[in-house]
């Protein structure tokens, strides 16, 4: 059994310079810029030119899955296991006071202990404290690595029927619309019937219930909800707490009590409605793509629960923006694309556009920029790998190119449409 390294403490112990001592001490080099964000390293074994992206700065929502995914690399190249490789980045200066190595306390510091905070002495009231807090990208981020998402704020209390949501969000894999409705108490029947007020209005939608406490009848109907409806809804239940270590400031805590049955809704639409062959051979590869992201600890994620289709999106962390791989069985050809598909398309596409060369450059290979010349809601991004898609023996590889290129264009295209502001330029004009 491989181990895999994915405690975060851990992983985000570990320094940059740590990093960089031990790959240059073992050969890597070559270096050379990935945006502003990480820089990249190389080495040649195995008949093979191995990559590593290391970031400039510890810290950050994607420090700890970058410092895996170079753990998981190193193995690979060195052909032992990720705690092998674990244990040598480490060193005594690199990690928690309380994190074993060899089954030995590796220093000794006593253990601190984790003290409950009761969340109205840090936020008094929802609507003006809690609610504001957790809009905040920061801290959203915090409840979207709970859920497995990505979200984008649009705003707070926005009106939905009579009621008014706590907060609008966006998930960006797909822009679907997200509701969160917060409670600083027990669960009541008051909010239960704005999340069914919510859902009936909206038709499609992800709702997020948060609670200091949930009651039993009130999880009760949340798994009853996700079990009788179809994926266009989605409902999750999460109780929020707030835990300090000796005299620490306080760090949220979420934790997941009722969530959408994914596999059970899946079957459920195989067996009301019949899907053919090609939809079940886009289904077992979108699995076999998940299975390798996570297997590699990739820092992108296929979330949701793969679909009999021919293409799979992936969020970038904005709304209106989102990365897709495309499966193109009759033209022979796989795809990854970013697409712009929001009323500023044209206006966001043309800052991207200026920066093609800078682009085109981290990325390695010249790319397929399309503009829609009749249309201000679409534009796309891509680069093409020529192969049978189809072909299950090559689907590997196929695979293996899809989460590199995925990877090499979230890091080349995040940043970069998160700093366009579309109201910037001209009446949306493109350049």
């Amino acid at each position: 059994m491989k181990v895999q390294i994915r405690d975060k403490a851990a992983l985000d112990a570990l320094t940059v310079a740590n990093l960089r001592a031990y790959l240059e001490a073992h050969g890597w080099g070559d270096e050379r810029p990935w945006g502003t964000w990480a820089t990249i390293l190389s080495k040649e074994g195995g008949g093979k030119m191995w990559e590593v992206s290391v970031p400039n700065e510890a810290g950050g929502l994607l420090y700890a899955e970058s410092v895996a995914e170079i753990i998981a690399t190193l193995a690979e190249v060195e052909d032992r296991s990720q705690l092998d490789v674990f244990n040598d980045l480490a060193g005594t200066s690199a990690v928690p006071h309380n994190f074993h190595k060899g089954g030995k306390n590796m220093t000794a510091s006593p253990l601190s202990r984790l003290e409950r905070v009761a969340l109205r002495t840090v936020w008094t009231t929802e609507a003006q404290d809690f609610t504001p807090w957790l809009a905040q990208s920061k801290n959203l981020a915090v409840l979207s690595e709970t859920l497995g998402m990505e979200l984008a704020t649009e705003g707070t209390e926005q009106g939905v029927g009579p009621f008014r949501a706590d907060i609008l969000c966006r998930d960006t894999q797909d822009d679907s619309l997200v509701l969160i409705e917060n409670q600083l108490e027990r669960t009541d029947h008051n909010h239960l019937g704005q999340l069914l007020t919510y859902a009936a209005g909206l038709q499609t939608v992800t709702i997020i219930w948060v609670s200091a406490t949930f009651t039993d009848e009130h999880r009760a109907a949340l798994d009853w909800l996700n079990e009788i409806t179809d994926d266009r809804f989605r409902f999750f239940g999460l109780e929020i707490e707030l835990w300090r270590i000796d005299k620490s400031d306080p760090a949220p805590k979420f934790n997941i009590v009722s969530r959408p049955n994914n596999w059970s809704k899946t079957t459920q639409q195989i067996i009301n409605k019949e899907i053919s062959s090609g939809g079940l051979q886009h289904q077992r590869f979108w699995t076999r793509l998940r299975e390798h992201l996570d297997e590699t600890a990739s820092r992108i994620k296929l979330t949701r629960m793969p679909r009999p289709q021919h293409y799979a999106n992936f969020g970038i962390g904005k709304s209106g923006f989102r990365l897709a791989a495309v499966r193109y069985s009759q033209e022979k050809h796989i795809s990854v694309q970013l697409q712009l598909r929001s009323s500023d398309a044209k206006a966001h596409f043309g800052p991207l556009q200026q920066m093609r060369p800078e682009i085109e450059n981290e990325i390695g290979r010249t790319l397929t920029w399309l503009e829609q010349p009749d249309s201000n809601l679409y534009s796309r991004v891509s680069l093409n790998y020529d192969c049978d898609p189809t072909d299950e023996e090559n689907w590997s590889e196929q695979i293996s190119w899809i989460a590199d290129t995925l990877q090499k264009f979230d890091l080349a295209f995040r940043q970069r449409v998160k700093d366009i502001d579309a109201s910037e330029q001209p009446d949306g004009e493109s350049f």
